[in-house]
């Protein structure tokens, strides 16, 4: 019987063999080509995105949102990312209680926080704004039904999350040059961790948890699937080759990142040293490994050009 994952497995060693021969220059290069590769294959999304508004800031907003989550709620935050654009965001003055009613308020999330913490003088405070600027601007709101909270605990509950990103938006007018101006991993743990909650709304976090700010991992992933494409996405359309480079520096500096196509390629003997390394596994065993698409491969041709 055919096994389609043991055929890929099989393909996946032989590559593992060529990529040991490499030396650390030539690793780098292809690392950093497939690494390319994967990002330019996002970048359709986001130009079509920016074509929408012709603002870079509102489709580095989208980009924000959506990169919340890459699992159940993905959806959730571009439709919240769709519903209150980044206008709105200007429009109220990067005022931090603000944002966070409109973030809330059009999520639908905040009429359920009115009805779960009725005693909340913050909450009634976020209410009454939501209340005002929905009727002055005449804003949507989500469906609660659209949200889903199965295992969102803590950090990862969106009233914690859009928290969070209400007080990142209310630090950075301009949000694509916050982006653009990153260029290691401290710069993007000093940009995502500070994104403090408050006080009311710590009961969201898990027991015994103090922490109200974006985890340093959760950074890292932003940085990596949100800032750096960004940058090099925005370097591509303005022809800005200096942001090219600050990307790849960038995903050079953030750690590899952990899970089953990373693990399987360290279980055969290539570790990923940094995000870099990993989004270009990743893009090997997603765009041609599992599909057996050796003919295409850049790997392949670069093995075969050396």
């Amino acid at each position: 019987m055919f096994n389609r994952e043991s055929v890929s497995t099989s393909l996946s060693r032989r590559c593992v063999e060529m990529m040991l021969s490499l030396d650390r220059r030539q690793r780098r290069e292809v690392m950093a080509q497939l690494c390319f590769d994967r990002i330019g294959q996002k970048q359709e999304f986001i130009i079509n995105k920016y074509h929408d508004s012709e603002d870079w800031n509102e489709i580095t907003y989208f980009m924000l949102l959506r990169g919340l989550d890459i699992g159940a709620n993905r959806k959730a935050y571009e439709s919240l990312a769709n519903l209150l654009s980044y206008r709105y965001i200007n429009l109220v003055g990067h005022h931090r209680q603000s944002i966070e009613a409109l973030l809330l308020g059009c999520a639908g999330l905040l009429s359920r926080l009115a009805d779960v913490m009725p005693e909340s003088k913050e909450v009634a405070e976020l209410v009454a704004i939501y209340e005002y600027e929905s009727h002055k601007y005449n804003l949507p709101q989500m469906a609660i039904s659209e949200w889903q909270f199965a295992g969102t605990r803590g950090n990862n509950h969106p009233v914690v999350k859009l928290l969070q990103i209400a007080n990142l938006l209310s630090q950075h007018a301009h949000l694509l040059d916050s982006f653009l101006n990153c260029s290691n991993r401290q710069d993007i743990e000093t940009l995502f961790c500070n994104s403090d909650i408050p006080r009311w709304a710590y009961r969201f976090l898990m027991q015994g948890s103090m922490m109200g700010s974006m985890s340093r991992e959760k950074a890292h992933i932003l940085g990596i699937n949100v800032v750096a494409q960004m940058q090099i996405c925005y370097s591509e359309y303005t022809m800005r080759t200096d942001l090219d480079t600050r990307g790849i520096e960038l995903l050079e500096s953030l750690p590899a990142e952990d899970n089953l196509f990373i693990r399987r390629w360290a279980n055969m003997g290539i570790v990923a040293e940094s995000a870099l390394e990993s989004q270009a596994l990743l893009q090997l065993s997603k765009s041609y490994c599992t599909s057996m698409a050796c003919d295409k491969c850049l790997f392949r041709r670069f093995v075969d050009a050396k």
